[in-house]
């Protein structure tokens, strides 16, 4: 597989109209993903001392985290409002492949700071509730 460059890997905000519109959002520096599987032991007495691990068994959860400069974009905003109001919204994470993810997420937490001689930046760690959509491109 080729190289792929980060700045084509990008998390979109949903607007919760049907159909929904996903907005990039803007002024991102950096996004990440994490996808945790926590598989389930069954290893028994009789398995001569080796681990055995069921896959799907356990909790699979997923994990996006976001950071960038805030330039009162639409698609922030709407980061924003779904963490105080603590709701979950639908994301959609764009691959440099062309494949796309959607779901709903929770704002586990959302940081805004700024001082009076650089630019306004935020970052927020979302966390995926119920499951997803993978759309290859």
């Amino acid at each position: 597989m080729p190289s792929q460059k980060g700045r084509d890997f990008l998390l979109k905000a949903g607007d919760g109209g049907s159909p929904e519109t996903f907005t990039t959002i803007g002024a991102a520096r950096s996004n990440a993903l994490v996808v945790n599987n926590n598989p389930v032991d069954d290893t028994a007495m009789d398995s001569g001392g080796v681990q055995s691990m069921i896959a799907d068994a356990g909790v699979q959860t997923l994990q996006i985290t976001i950071d960038g400069l805030f330039k009162n974009d639409a698609a922030e905003e709407l980061l924003r409002s779904a963490a105080m109001d603590r709701v979950a919204a639908n994301f959609q994470l764009a691959f440099p492949n062309g494949d796309s993810y959607q779901a709903a997420f929770v704002v586990q937490d959302y940081n805004r700071s700024g001082s009076y001689d650089g630019l306004e930046t935020f970052a927020a760690t979302l966390i995926r509730t119920g499951s997803g959509v993978l759309t290859p491109a």
